[in-house]
């Protein structure tokens, strides 16, 4: 019954989330007069960092400071810069570029900030950096741990990814070079995995609500398996699909129909007490959707352009993992224990089904406003 209390205590308060996502570090080497210079772009929440949202937080509705931050959402672009270049120079104090355990000069080359635009998704800020006179080697990248999460890509001169590492609580990346550093391919699987895994616990709300709707239909075996194998079925195809660039559709048009999936498969656990011949076919549906999205954070790390296949299997199997965890947290966190009962179905079942429902349509209207 923990698990249960927890659920109910925990799910409410996300309902309005403004999700805070990791910054994205593109760091690319370039060659001019036999010199090696860079060009580093930073693509994050300036909202989130000017208003001291702690990165803690999985979105600013959870921070004290989430009035400014609101504040700094509704501006033009024009006015949020002006904000920013009053903070400039603590920004350029909280990153920077080493060699060798020296700081290389950086130049701020311009500001992107996107327009006002949907105020429940957070706005991208883009800010370009120059240096010069740099070597091939022993360079590090230097982030303020109150900046949140950042994920760095390194790009040599004919413009390959040979580096990426997400860096979280930690004030620097690891050591890169213009060189692509080979891992072995058990550090490759590992790598990936882990991502997959985090991916969906404890990062993908959204996606733990879906699997918790597909369980609460039944916590027995058969319509558990194929609701799930269908489900797995179909998000794996556009993983690989959406990753290749053979599908693409737009998150506005993927992240409300996640939302409604939510909402659609907990309200089917209420009216209907059998697996009907169509349910499946609707779960694969929604899959495909759920896929596209675990496409679109793939695609931003970056996969191992050595490895390809075997990292995109890695997170794809981590992505699975994660999913049975969440049935097995479910299933002898609370099934287990009062499934044969009376009262599971009218007493567990459709209260927990009306709540995700309601979280559901809460999203779905969020993200189509």
């Amino acid at each position: 019954m923990v698990r249960l209390l927890f659920i109910l205590l925990f799910i409410p308060s996300i309902a309005f989330s403004h999700e805070l996502k990791p910054s994205i570090a593109n760091f690319k080497f370039l060659e001019k007069n036999t010199k090696l210079n860079f060009k580093l772009s930073i693509q994050l929440n300036l909202e989130a960092i000017l208003a001291n949202i702690d990165p803690s937080h999985n979105d600013t509705d959870d921070s004290k400071n989430k009035d400014y931050y609101n504040f700094l959402r509704n501006l033009d672009p024009k006015k949020l810069e002006i904000i920013f270049n009053k903070t400039l120079n603590d920004f350029k104090d909280n990153i920077f570029i080493t060699q060798n355990k020296k700081n290389i000069n950086l130049k701020i080359d311009k500001i992107e900030i996107s327009d006002v635009g949907d105020l429940n998704i957070s706005r991208e800020t883009i800010i370009y950096i120059n240096g010069e006179n740099i070597s091939k080697d022993n360079l590090k990248l230097g982030w303020a741990k109150e900046y949140g999460p950042i994920i760095l890509r390194v790009k040599n001169l004919e413009n390959e990814i040979v580096y990426t590492e997400f860096i979280k609580n930690s004030p620097h990346s690891k050591l890169f070079s213009i060189e692509k550093k080979k891992l072995n391919l058990f550090s490759e699987i590992k790598k990936y995995f882990i991502i997959g895994f985090q991916h969906i616990f404890p990062k993908g709300i959204d996606h733990i609500l879906f699997v918790v709707g597909l369980f609460l239909f039944s916590p027995n075996f058969r319509p558990l398996l194929i609701q799930i194998s269908v489900f797995t079925l179909a998000h794996t195809i556009t993983i690989f699909l959406g990753v290749l660039n053979i599908i693409t559709i737009s998150e506005t048009i993927v992240e409300p129909i996640i939302a409604l999936s939510i909402f659609y498969i907990a309200i089917e656990n209420i009216f209907s007490k059998k697996i009907s011949t169509w349910r499946p076919l609707v779960i694969f549906f929604f899959g495909l959707l759920h896929g596209l999205g675990f496409a679109g954070v793939i695609k931003e790390i970056g996969l191992s352009q050595t490895n390809f296949v075997v990292s995109l299997i890695s997170f794809n199997l981590g992505v699975e993992i994660g999913q049975l965890f969440i049935i097995v947290i479910c299933y002898f966190g609370v099934a287990h224990w009062i499934k044969n009962r009376k009262w599971y179905r009218k007493f567990f079942t459709n209260p927990m089904s009306l709540i995700i429902s309601i979280i559901g349509f809460i999203w779905f209207v969020e993200r189509i406003i």
